[in-house]
């Protein structure tokens, strides 16, 4: 049987907040007070406004899904919907990625590329990161066959990362920039209701102090030619992209 929960989250110590003696921290926000835990030197830990409905999936795995409102009532009905669904999985009505199929709206990876690009340009972000940004998660989308925000896959992206640590092509650090690129585009998706959950949630960086101890070495003529056929197999699909407003 599912519920609803309110999850912690952490973040910076807001401006102007006091902390008392038991650890407790109290800061106003919009004339509301709000109060949490000190978490380390600048951090608070506290509990987020809106409801988590947490539930038990067809494979028996807990899950914890933001319901995205404030409202126990209307939290309440998202949980139920999602507990039917898993009746229905079980059942054999429907699988899982027929449900996701059918909630993902009808846009085109490019036009979701698009409404990011013009995301980050809003926020402030440089014309070298925009344009950054957007070539790795173009070079990952071509590389794992990502054609659909469909395919957005968690297993996808673990399988990439493995197969690109057994090649030893990319370092742990060029891992990560990619991983990081391409999960706050998966963030953006979500938060604009492009996918229903975030599939990459759970997945981390890689830790870079191995990648440290290790010598450089110069790149082998077959892997420098590997590199320069996979930039240009992918270079068509991201120029059409950069080039509306960059």
């Amino acid at each position: 049987m599912g519920h609803l929960i309110r999850v912690w989250t952490k973040s910076p110590l807001p401006s102007g907040a006091k902390i008392g003696r038991s650890g407790t921290v109290t800061w106003t926000v919009k004339g509301k007070k709000r109060t949490g835990k000190l978490s380390g030197k600048d951090k608070v830990s506290h509990q987020v406004d809106t409801w988590s409905a947490e539930f038990t999936d067809e494979a028996g795995k807990v899950r914890r899904i933001s319901t995205k409102t404030k409202n126990r009532s209307a939290a309440e009905q998202i949980l139920a919907r999602y507990e039917a669904e898993v009746a229905r999985i079980k059942s054999g009505v429907v699988t899982r990625e027929e449900l996701t199929k059918a909630k993902t709206p009808q846009i085109t990876l490019d036009e979701a590329l698009q409404k990011f690009r013009i995301k980050m340009v809003a926020s402030g972000n440089t014309h070298k990161h925009v344009k950054l940004t957007l070539l790795r998660i173009s070079q990952f989308c071509q590389t794992t066959n990502i054609d659909s925000l469909a395919k957005i896959r968690r297993e996808t992206v673990e399988s990439w990362i493995a197969n690109e640590i057994q090649k030893k092509i990319f370092t742990p650090s060029t891992i990560n920039h990619y991983l990081t690129a391409v999960k706050a585009f998966v963030r953006y998706l979500v938060d604009i209701d492009l996918l229903p959950s975030n599939p990459l949630k759970s997945i981390r960086k890689l830790n870079q102090e191995v990648e440290q101890r290790k010598k450089r070495r110069a790149m082998t003529a077959e892997e420098v030619e590997h590199l320069m056929q996979a930039v240009k197999t992918r270079k068509c699909r991201t120029k059409n992209i950069l080039k509306n407003g960059l």
